[in-house]
């Protein structure tokens, strides 16, 4: 192990020195414009993911046909059983530190946010932004780990903007009770069940994520987002009903999530025209939330400041300022930190994280549930091929990556299900490298002699580039040239959101590095699934699709959590994806946040953003 990760810190060092010297530093490539959206016929994925017969024969533990829903899950089993979607109502607390007057909390960050619209941002920091500026109805309860971190505990929500619940008998019904006296931020406004109700009308009309939150918990179906109408009822200023056409056992989990957030609906509906009726102009560059911060300034290519928001209804927040300076260059991140001149580093080079330690740097880690995920696009050449994307599968060094890549901050992982959500299967069939296989499986393909592929990456995220260059050493071993191509995080987010004239989603992008929001905000398998591999999933863009795996993920959904039969069938939807290979899970990162060591306070949620509200800092 230790000389493969000397191997592989070699490789990046070179790659890296290789690239500086390079000449003038070159603009990020431009990212694709067109492709032609190809669909797969249902006839051919069939045939397409019965070519691995030898695989999926040993793996496939359970045909379509023995498929059963004999346990239906019922809102009154959820209401009393674990994962409850109607746990006991408790209000999150007042948070009771003092505010300091000048302390400002300095992070440096990459690159810049093309938005801070919570429902149009697909960016790592600017979701941090919008999780500091807005709040949502719930949160969850904070209990402090070994090391000091405050760790959301998700199965213990916790009323944020509503200070309770109560939830009808077969969990298809709750009335939220909303906090009196909440005031959003710049205009003094009182938030009242008007504003809520108009932010998720605004969420399932903008069609940009807001939708996928509300399906799956039964708000509407996908298609059928005018059904929003029906599903949310004022009752009074402070009391709101939310109607749901099924219990699932997440809804409260689900409404704590960073982009669903409350709006002050007046100013977003003066900023309203014909062909922009729900203001996301005014959205990308103003805030408009109740949050412990808001946007004082932002200086695109230099620096975002957060203010604090004195007249939060849990109290104030001990920094005044939050400051997010763009310093692009990590080793520049990782001196400054070095040096005292930031507090938060969001990137710094994996091999300068022992030497940041012996520094005297705060390098803190915590495993989570989020996924670096390679994808390979199954209905366009070569990756139609299901020997190309078993081979590629094959010929990654996943275990050496752990150690040379992020020196024990990641986990193994290595499917579609994250090994730390519920019913994830250790003993699954998942790929070990195996350079053999790899060149026997692309022997077997329609491009024995290999090909080129270009990878597409956000490269202004940590770790992104350093993956892409294991993966094109590892590639050229068995003869498949990887082109890197490096996007900014405007770029590769409007390729995720690319849609084609007739307004259908597709991505140009065949073989694409998704670091960034491959890992479930809820951490419960339906949830993850339904997110990332249902056919036409909000945040799955390589076009996967099989029939068996799609009627498995079905027949769950009528399951008790409880239920063995629930958790079987993700375990054959593991087996089977591994078999099909329509992606590469690369490795589980854990979350890294280095820091100075006066600032104490970091808090983990499955969504891995920062809360700078209960940071605090020692002078």
């Amino acid at each position: 192990m230790i000389r493969s990760r000397v191997w592989i810190a070699a490789l990046l060092a070179m790659a890296l020195v290789a690239a500086a010297c390079g000449g003038d530093d070159p603009e990020p490539a431009a990212a694709p414009t067109t492709a032609a959206a190809t669909t797969a016929t249902t006839a051919a994925m069939a045939e397409e993911t019965t070519t691995t017969a030898a695989m999926a024969e040993e793996t496939t533990t359970t045909a379509a046909a023995e498929v059963t829903t004999t346990t239906q899950l019922t809102g009154t089993e959820l209401a009393g059983g674990e994962g409850s979607c109607a746990p006991e109502s408790e209000a999150a607390p007042a948070r009771g530190v003092a505010p300091v007057d000048g302390m400002t909390i300095v992070r440096a960050i990459s690159g810049d946010v093309s938005t801070i619209d919570p429902r149009r941002n697909f960016e790592a920091r600017a979701s941090e932004m919008v999780a500091n500026m807005y709040d949502q109805l719930t949160t969850f309860h904070l209990i402090p780990n070994a090391d000091g971190v405050l760790v959301a505990d998700s199965t213990r929500p916790q009323g944020l903007l509503a200070e309770g619940w109560d939830f009808n008998e077969d969990c298809t019904s709750v009335i939220f009770t909303l906090r009196q006296g909440v005031k959003f931020h710049h205009t003094g406004n009182e938030m009242t069940a008007d504003d809520v109700r108009w932010s998720f009308l605004r969420a399932a009309y903008l069609d940009a994520g807001g939708w996928f939150d509300h399906a799956v918990i039964g708000l509407y179906d996908l298609g059928s987002e005018s059904d929003i109408e029906a599903a949310i009822t004022v009752i009074d200023d402070y009391h709101i009903r939310f109607d749901f056409n099924k219990p699932t056992p997440f809804p409260l989990h689900v409404l704590s999530n960073a982009g669903v957030t409350v709006y002050d609906s007046e100013v977003l509906i003066a900023h309203a025209t014909d062909d922009d009726p729900w203001a996301h102009e005014h959205l990308k560059t103003n805030d408009v939330g109740t949050g412990p911060f808001y946007l004082e300034s932002l200086e695109p290519g230099v620096e975002i400041v957060l203010k604090r928001n004195d007249d939060y209804f849990l109290g104030p927040a001990q920094a005044e300022r939050i400051i997010l300076r763009v310093i692009p260059d990590a080793a520049q991140q990782a001196a400054l930190l070095t040096a005292g001149e930031i507090d938060f580093a969001e990137a710094v080079p994996v091999t300068a994280i022992p030497d940041l330690r012996d520094q005297g740097v705060k390098v803190t880690t915590v495993g989570g549930n989020n996924q670096a995920v390679m994808y390979m696009n199954p209905t366009r050449a070569p990756f139609d091929d299901p020997h190309v994307r078993v081979a590629i599968s094959y010929a990654y060094p996943y275990d050496d990556v752990l150690e040379g890549v992020y020196f024990g901050a990641a986990s193994r992982g290595g499917g579609p299900i994250p090994s730390t959500t519920p019913s994830y299967n250790p003993d699954a069939p998942f790929y070990s490298q195996d350079l053999d296989e790899a060149r026997a499986h692309l022997a077997a393909s329609g491009y024995p002699d290999g090909f080129s592929a270009d990878l597409y990456i956000d490269g202004t995220l940590a770790f992104a580039p350093e993956l892409a260059i294991v993966v094109q050493a590892s590639l050229a071993q068995i003869g498949i040239d990887v082109n890197i191509v490096r996007l900014d995080s405007g770029q590769f987010r409007d390729n995720v959101f690319a849609q084609d004239e007739d307004g259908n989603r597709i991505n140009p992008m065949d073989f694409f590095l998704f670091y960034f929001g491959s890992g479930s905000w809820v951490n419960e398998p339906q949830y993850h699934m339904e997110l990332f591999w249902e056919p036409n999933a909000f945040a799955m863009r390589s076009n996967y699709e099989n029939p068996e795996v799609t009627e498995k993920l079905n027949a769950a959904k009528f399951l008790s959590p409880a239920d063995p039969a629930r958790a079987q069938l993700y375990h054959d939807v593991q087996a089977i994806m591994l078999a099909d290979a329509p992606a590469v899970w690369l490795a589980e990162p854990h979350h890294i946040v280095a820091s100075s060591q006066e600032v104490q306070g970091f808090i983990w949620r499955p969504d891995q953003i920062n809360r700078y509200y209960y940071v605090t800092k020692s002078a």
